[in-house]
């Protein structure tokens, strides 16, 4: 079994070169980016994404996975920001969190990875049709982004409605 660590470790300090090789150092085999834009600014590719990348392709050590922003300020909510939901029920914050979910992805460009995990809703949400319907549909359009670039979306569970081990099972095969 390969040993992958996350760098949600560090996640309130921006992520630099030094830091991948601690977790190296730990006895990390690949590493999870967690997309959180204090931590890693993924929509700065020219600067921050491109030193990152200069480290993955270095090293040897891959990246298996980005976890999904959770928010899209530099305050990972601290600020009042709403969370990025995929399963809004307002359309215009549907589509702005799966924009901010695009540019996350689109770090595949740069340091190829297989994996994105994604929530569906935010944490404490209560589960009602048209959030799952909503969920389903903006899943199936960032799957529909992330084939091109190789990414596979991966389903985390968390403590809400809309993640409980039945709800997973609907989503999935539905």
């Amino acid at each position: 079994m390969r040993k992958a660590m996350s760098t949600y470790v560090y996640v309130k300090e921006r992520l630099h070169p030094g830091l991948l090789d601690g977790l190296v150092r730990g006895g990390a085999q690949a590493i999870e980016i967690f997309a959180a834009r204090q931590h890693v600014d993924y929509a700065n590719r020219r600067q921050h994404i491109r030193e990152i990348a200069d480290w993955f392709r270095t090293s040897g050590i891959p990246l298996h996975s980005v976890h999904s922003p959770m928010y899209a300020d530099y305050e990972m909510g601290r600020t009042g920001a709403s969370p990025v939901n995929v399963a809004s029920t307002d359309r215009a914050q549907r589509i702005a969190a799966m924009d901010e979910i695009k540019r996350a992805l689109e770090i595949a460009e740069q340091i190829p990875f297989r994996f994105l995990v994604q929530h569906l809703g935010a944490s404490g949400e209560s589960f009602n049709d048209r959030k799952f319907e909503a969920a389903m549909t903006s899943v199936e359009h960032l799957r529909a982004f992330a084939k091109p670039l190789g990414v596979r979306i991966l389903l985390e569970n968390i403590p809400n409605e809309l993640c409980t081990p039945d709800k997973l099972v609907e989503f999935i095969r539905t």
